[in-house]
């Protein structure tokens, strides 16, 4: 490789002043980026194929993406002087580790050896462990300042970067400097250095090129990039790989079990199942069957997939594999629209999801503490003492007014709200869950619910003028009517309505979860007791503004909520179709499967939560720290389709609960009330749940 890289050099002298500008001008060269100026080329790699639209890789298969990352990383090694190589074998030069743990991994592999052998040989073994080898390249992008993350799985050029970039009027793409140098190589005639050339031979090899440029302009650049690509060793190494087969070579791939199964009459001898608590009963069917397994019920099989590790792989790759589109089909029509951001994938989910993050962020509730308490105090005055209060629809009907007022600033009426929960769910026990007839949507009482949705329809919209907005918070409903009128091809108004509807809908699970927050609160009145004692402190001297309610001051009510959304799992599944097969843990998923993602089925593994069953608010604190094993606690969901308003709903919740807790004492009513759970259409308390105010701590205002 060194008389590889002495062999090319004279053709760059004349052009190395000029590369050196090059890299000055490049927007990235300005980041504070950890006292660093150097970029590895597996890291450039990973920029350069990054798709703005998609919020992942250019689309390529996941072998020759695996062959080429390994590729970098050999290179890296070899800028390094670590390494030397020829076509026929790999030398360690210098075994001294480089002190990059990224690099040194590898290196340490490679210096173990017993025998020289090939850059091929190496790239072929190395490759099916490129897994986590992305992974932490993606990891270390964020660390260093150039990439964002989300819990959903998408990877974004940071704001940093992004603000920096358009104020010198730069391209605002991810990896925008890595491409710009590339292009002026591939476009403008400009010389590569050796780096450049070794970064070109890896593209290539996977592909790269022709997945992220247009068939016109890969056609112009094409006999360029086979010149520079030929130049390197590596890169040529890669493609032999990448060409021997589609996948890896069949002796490195292991064979795949069947998927065991358990039949409807096995599971329902189980308690878990029988009491309705199906992220138990597949938590316990996990542990017995393994992470994934056919559950076989007359007429229909679904793949179960549960498990820490499934999470995390989820999270990862499941964008590759599953769809979400199919089962919210009819549904969705039975609402008069065809697509929404719940069975969008891909492109089309990302963009979506990017328009409506700012209206589901935790500074919406944040801003907006004051509204959030005093539309809690005019519902909260009507918990008259002795009354008792049915659990989970007055908690429905307490974070639905609430979530209206700050997604879609309006105050629809509690009528309407009940309205639209009975269409709703009705809409899922007919068209999701298939446990009703059609016609059952079409009684006099469902079609005036749903008469009375669209006449709110048309109030949020008739509201939300640009004059009548003038000088307001901008809200979830502004910034998609913003998406419809700049592309209305994209969001049409038929797909609007229920895109502007979807929040009031949300605000009915924010409620169930409450009131499963509501029964742990008073079935622990020790708990009861600390969380009254920080929301005392907090409402001293009024009500608490958003700098107030820090994780330091509200502890416990935090912990608390985590500890409810762990043991109380409001959607237990997500529906899926296996895209694609694929193999997981081991596991073989046939295409076309319907699958159900049980992500909350760990937060009933012992293996995570020792003593699953107790409500245990310690366990998220040091130095258990349970909630932190990877894939482990995934209340919000995993994967691309994860809750984008997760950190609204954690400060959603733990605002009631402390309003709640400086204004009341409540008790269960009967006063030895077990909580028995209702699984359909969603997990919330039965309708037995009900509770009463016991003593009034301190009055609410008249």
């Amino acid at each position: 490789m060194k008389a590889f890289q002495s062999a090319i050099a004279p053709m760059f002298a004349e052009s190395s002043q000029g590369a050196s500008a090059v890299e000055t001008d490049a927007p990235m060269d300005d980041l504070e980026v950890s006292e660093q100026t150097d970029i590895s080329i597996a890291e450039e790699f990973i920029l350069l194929l990054l798709n703005d639209e998609t919020g992942f890789v250019a689309p390529i298969p996941e072998w020759r993406i695996a062959c080429s990352l390994v590729g970098s990383v050999l290179l890296d090694l070899s800028f390094k002087n670590r390494i030397d190589t020829d076509d026929q074998k790999l030398t360690v030069l210098d075994p001294t580790p480089t002190g990059d743990e990224m690099l040194d991994e590898t290196f340490a592999t490679l210096s173990a050896a017993e025998e020289e052998q090939s850059p091929r040989y190496w790239i072929e073994q190395l490759a099916p462990c490129a897994d986590a080898l992305e992974e932490a390249i993606f990891l270390r992008l964020v660390k260093r300042g150039f990439l964002e993350h989300d819990s959903a799985g998408f990877w974004s050029l940071s704001r940093q970067v992004q603000r920096r970039r358009e104020s010198s009027n730069m391209d605002a793409a991810p990896g925008a400097a890595v491409r710009a140098r590339i292009m002026r190589v591939l476009f403008q005639d400009e010389l590569p250095d050796p780096h450049d050339v070794a970064l070109i031979a890896l593209v290539d090899a996977c592909g790269g090129f022709k997945a992220t440029l247009t068939q016109e302009d890969y056609e112009q650049v094409e006999e360029r990039i086979e010149l520079f690509a030929g130049m390197d060793l590596f890169g040529r190494a890669v493609l032999q790989v990448v060409r021997s087969s589609y996948t890896p070579p069949a002796r490195m791939v292991r064979r795949a079990q069947t998927l065991p199964v358990i039949g409807l009459w096995s599971a329902a001898l189980s308690k878990s199942l029988r009491a309705g608590n199906l992220p138990k009963f597949f938590a316990e069917q996990a542990e017995r069957l393994g992470p994934a397994y056919v559950l076989s019920v007359p007429g229909r099989e679904f793949v179960i997939l549960a498990g820490a590790e499934i999470n995390h792989w989820i999270g990862r790759k499941g964008r590759l594999h599953l769809r979400a589109c199919d089962y919210l089909h009819d549904f969705q029509e039975a609402w008069g629209t065809s697509r929404s951001i719940a069975s969008m994938d891909g492109a089309e989910h990302y963009r979506m999801r990017r328009a409506a993050t700012a209206g589901n962020a935790r500074s919406v509730v944040e801003d907006q503490l004051s509204d959030l308490f005093g539309i809690g105090r005019v519902h909260l005055i009507q918990w008259q003492m002795g009354d008792a209060l049915p659990g989970e629809m007055t908690c429905q009907r307490l974070t639905g007014k609430q979530i209206a007022s700050l997604s879609t600033s309006i105050d629809p009426p509690i009528e309407t709200l009940d309205g639209l929960l009975a269409f709703e769910f009705r809409a899922l026990l007919v068209y999701v869950m298939g446990l009703l007839p059609k016609w059952t949507l079409r009684t006099p009482a469902m079609r005036r619910a749903h008469k009375a949705v669209l006449a709110l329809y048309d109030e949020i919209h008739a509201s939300h003028s640009p004059a009548q907005r003038e000088n307001k918070r901008r809200d979830l409903v502004d910034d998609l009517m913003a998406l419809h009128q700049s592309d209305p091809q994209f969001l049409p108004e038929t797909d609007l309505e229920f895109s502007i509807i979807a929040p009031l809908i949300a605000g009915h699970y924010v409620g169930s979860a409450m009131s499963f927050a509501l029964y742990e609160l008073m079935a622990h009145p020790d708990l009861f007791e600390r969380i009254a004692a920080e929301a005392d402190a907090l409402f001293a001297n009024g009500d608490p503004a958003s700098g107030d309610l820090t994780l330091a001051a509200m502890d416990v009510t935090h912990r608390f909520v985590m500890e409810t959304m762990r043991l109380h799992a409001v959607i237990p599944v997500h529906n899926r179709v296996a895209a694609n097969s694929f193999e997981v843990e081991g596991r073989l998923v046939p295409a076309r499967s319907t699958v159900l993602v049980a992500y909350p089925a760990t937060h009933h593994m012992a293996e995570h939560f020792p003593n699953p069953d107790a409500f245990d608010i310690d366990r998220f604190s040091p130095p258990r720290n349970e909630h932190r094993k990877r894939g482990a606690f995934r209340p919000f969901g995993v994967g691309t389709h994860a809750c984008l308003g997760s950190k609204f709903t954690e400060l959603t919740m733990a605002a009631n609960l402390l309003l709640i807790a400086h204004h009341f004492e409540l008790e269960l009513v009967p006063a030895d009330y077990k909580l028995k759970l209702s699984p359909l259409p969603k997990i919330c308390p039965d309708k037995k749940f009900r509770f009463r105010v016991k003593r009034i701590r301190n009055p609410l205002p008249s």
